[in-house]
């Protein structure tokens, strides 16, 4: 088995397998990795080559009817390895509140057990090269605290959660390249479009997909079972296009196939001012020696249940004067291009993104998780040691938002050039995550006076409109749930009604909980990997 482009194949070709897999990034790679050495054939089709390809990429163009996202920002990548291509590595665990049914957050509860996600995360943790979670939890996160950030988490209000780098980010494709390339039983197909995946003609199982290259080439894949693992957005649209059997689209009977759309809206507001000289090592982020953690302050589960808030959290970083910001967007300009970090090519070339007139990509973008591990490792002691003392800290928050039906992805009338309908985006970000960041950013306060740290300078009862931006981390379109009337996958990430279809990704998750997904995507593909491999036995 091998790597195919597509363009070199029989036009028409059929290709038969046991399992086809549609996507190469996190969710697909690993996957299909894990069903590397099983008696199982397995065919991979993704759309794009090794490298960004700006008439490919230009498949995953959207029009926008909601809240706005970024322009000019590459936020999903459409080549092998995906959207991880562009990842800065950061890695964070759900928690246990995320996945239950909470009654003051319509729609939320998770039908799988935190403790088998809990268990799938160890067994991921070792794909990433993080360091140890739970290490850090139960010993190092104590013994690295200083008196300052013990105190500030010593009350029933708030508690630290933790991000971790590894040394460099997983870049899934080059990662898993040349074991795929060996694999006696997995082949990968590139410049592999899925226009459509088609149906038996009872509609209960899916018989074949159909993908087409740019040149024109065309094919179909037959296979016993099928996954889509092309990403919270395409993943509800594959779905949706699909109408030769079902008019309203492959599992969408009860029109809940893109609905529940969530990302992780973000905002750079809050300055704290220090009293006097404050040591916060792990509140800013500190080198280990298998990559970089940093503490979050999030809010406790007491007092989400109590206040009925939501689980969102902020981060601090140093701040920086208006001149230093200008001049980081070079920094990032060059880092990118010196670790081939994202897609510099003439489409979303980064002048074209005016970073010099953003500075807050400063706090989402910051120097740990641009630099070579052995290079923070020695700038980091360095500048605390003898760089200026800290007086002032910016807030970066970070919402939880509430799954809501009416903020989603459906078809536009214009089509692509593969003739599939673009998608249409309307985001929507409620009240609700601007009230919990108010009351955590309230109670910050309270703590840091308390414990004479410092204090926000900024007045919460003025965050009602947030300078918002989204995450790139785009959620819910096909979510997991019992009924069919609540979503549009099972607890094993079966297509309700369809015996064959699977999806993996973070279109599956039911809320989004306060975490970025991509360690969450990774476990869950494992668990779907262990699923497939029980069921065809």
């Amino acid at each position: 088995m091998s790597i195919i482009d597509t363009n070199r194949l029989q036009p028409n070709s059929i290709l038969n397998t046991d399992i086809c897999i549609v996507g190469a990034g996190a969710a697909g790679i690993t996957l299909s990795s894990e069903l590397n050495g099983s008696p199982q054939s397995v065919c991979v089709l993704e759309s794009g080559s090794y490298d960004p390809d700006e008439d490919t990429q230009s498949l995953y163009d959207l029009d926008i009817a909601g809240f706005p996202v970024r322009e000019n920002f590459m936020s999903r990548a459409r080549y092998f390895g995906g959207t991880c291509n562009l990842w800065a590595g950061r890695s964070m665990k759900l928690t246990e509140l995320d996945l239950s049914k909470r009654d003051w957050v319509p729609n939320s509860g998770w039908p799988i057990a935190y403790s088998e996600l809990q268990s799938y995360y160890g067994k991921s943790e070792g794909i990433f090269n993080l360091p140890s979670f739970d290490a850090f939890e139960n010993t190092t996160l104590r013994q690295k605290m200083s008196r300052s950030e013990r105190t500030l988490f010593n009350n029933d209000d708030l508690k630290p959660n933790i991000s971790l780098w590894a040394k460099k980010p997983l870049r899934f494709g080059a990662a898993h390249k040349s074991r795929l390339k060996r694999s006696r039983n997995v082949t990968v197909y590139l410049n592999a479009n899925v226009t459509e995946v088609t149906m038996d003609p009872e509609g209960n199982s899916v018989a074949e997909v159909q993908w087409v290259t740019l040149n024109g080439n065309r094919g179909r894949v037959r296979a016993k079972r099928f996954v889509l693992a092309c990403g919270g957005l395409e993943n509800a649209r594959l779905l949706l296009v699909s109408r030769s059997i079902q008019p309203n689209g492959i599992g969408n009977q009860f029109d809940l196939v893109g609905r529940f759309f969530m990302d992780h809206p973000r905002a750079v507001y809050g300055k704290i001012k220090l009293s006097g000289k404050q040591r916060l090592p792990l509140l800013l982020g500190i080198p280990v020696r298998d990559g970089i953690v940093q503490v979050g302050i999030q809010l406790s589960e007491k007092m989400q249940r109590k206040e009925r808030l939501l689980n969102s959290y902020l981060s601090l970083e140093r701040h920086w004067s208006p001149r230093t910001a200008k001049a980081y967007s070079s920094f990032i300009h060059s880092m990118k291009i010196l670790l081939r970090k994202g897609y510099s090519g003439k489409r979303f070339t980064l002048s074209r993104a005016k970073l010099a007139e953003i500075p807050e990509l400063i706090y989402l973008l910051s120097p740990r998780e641009l630099m070579p591990h052995f290079l923070y490792r020695v700038f980091k002691p360095v500048r605390d040691k003898w760089g200026k003392a800290l007086t002032e800290l910016t807030i970066v928050n970070y919402c939880e938002q509430v799954p809501n039906p009416e903020s989603r992805v459906f078809l536009s009338h214009e089509r692509d050039r593969l003739n599939m309908n673009r998608l249409i985006l309307d985001w929507k970000v409620g009240a609700e995550e601007t009230q919990t960041l108010a009351r955590l950013q309230q109670l910050l306060d309270h703590y840091l006076r308390r414990n004479h740290i410092g204090c926000i300078e900024a007045n919460s009862s003025e965050m009602t409109k947030l300078p918002y931006t989204d995450a790139s981390h785009h959620i819910g379109t096909t979510r997991m749930s019992e009924n069919p009337r609540q979503g549009v996958v099972d607890a094993n990430c079966k297509v309700h009604g369809v015996g064959n279809l699977f999806i993996a990704g973070s279109s599956v998750f039911p809320t989004c909980g306060h975490a970025n997904p991509t360690w969450t995507i990774a476990a869950l593909a494992i668990r779907l990997a262990d699923h497939l491999k029980q069921i065809s036995t």
